[in-house]
């Protein structure tokens, strides 16, 4: 423990060796922090590989550091999860702690995309350590965490964005892209997806009306330049956090919908309670 960072062992250890590293000052999660905090996020991860050497860890490239992204985190209060070996988390709950996952992201993928954040940008949701009041829109504003796509590797959609992979391109522009989704849920299913990285359709306001509508124009343009058969017969919408397959806003496009299968109409029809036209 220092004047700013607190380190004990998780009440529900899922390694061997399994730590919290915990500020003193309220953050509520890694999603209230800001490029201004990267030097915090560094020191938590120093003391977190401290606390392993000094409980005799001396393989420190079979660890795991990491936080859970709302809305899987456990505790209201930014907590940095500290876990070794990693090759020996339980399988139990290694489905936690994935790599590259919704629900966890890396110390180190945390850090680059923390470093792509806007200086200017206002403090996030409830990161009330600073004594500032913010409205309820301002907090939303700030929310989007929006920055230009730069190949952030726990992003695979920035990844085809910044052309770092040999995805077929339908549709590009200065604003958006499009190209069809690696498994179709009905005979033409592709995706609207914006260049600029917006987590879901949540972090969406009344300023972003026309983007929405935007997207739903060129899925309709990519629908008549392929000669789409019926393609009137379309269903397009969004799936609501948790349930996102990838944390980068995208509109899905199926069509034909009245022949999309039993699994498909799970996902994206109209019974679906986590997909929103």
């Amino acid at each position: 423990q220092d004047k700013d960072l607190v380190c004990f062992k998780d009440i529900y250890p899922a390694a061997p060796h399994h730590y919290l590293v915990v500020p003193v000052p309220h953050i509520i999660s890694c999603h209230s922090l800001q490029r201004r905090h990267v030097k915090l996020v560094e020191r938590m991860a120093e003391m977190g590989r401290a606390v392993l050497r000094d409980q005799g860890i001396t393989d420190l490239s079979d660890i795991r550091l990491g936080f859970h992204q709302p809305p899987f985190t456990s505790v209201h209060h930014l907590h940095l999860h500290v876990l070794a070996p990693a090759s020996q988390i339980s399988e139990y709950l290694v489905y936690k702690f994935l790599l590259k996952s919704d629900r966890f992201i890396t110390e180190e993928c945390f850090l680059k995309r923390l470093k792509r954040k806007p200086p200017e940008a206002s403090c996030l949701n409830g990161c009330c350590h600073s004594g500032s009041l913010l409205t309820k829109d301002t907090t939303r504003t700030a929310s989007m965490a929006t920055q230009e796509a730069s190949g952030d590797d726990v992003c695979p959609f920035c990844q085809i964005a910044d052309k770092q992979t040999n995805t077929e391109i339908l549709f590009s522009d200065e604003e958006l892209l499009c190209f069809r989704d690696v498994k179709p849920g009905a005979e033409t299913h592709f995706l609207v997806v914006t260049r600029r990285h917006i987590d879901n359709c949540r972090m969406l306001q009344t300023q972003h009306i026309p983007l929405v509508e935007r997207m739903v124009e060129v899925a309709r343009s990519v629908l008549e330049e392929n000669k789409v058969h019926n393609s009137e017969d379309n269903r397009m919408g969004f799936h609501l956090p948790p349930f996102t397959s990838v944390p980068h806003l995208h509109l899905h496009v199926l069509c034909p919908a009245s022949k999309m299968n039993v699994r498909a109409q799970l996902r994206y029809g109209p019974q679906s309670h986590w997909f929103i036209t």
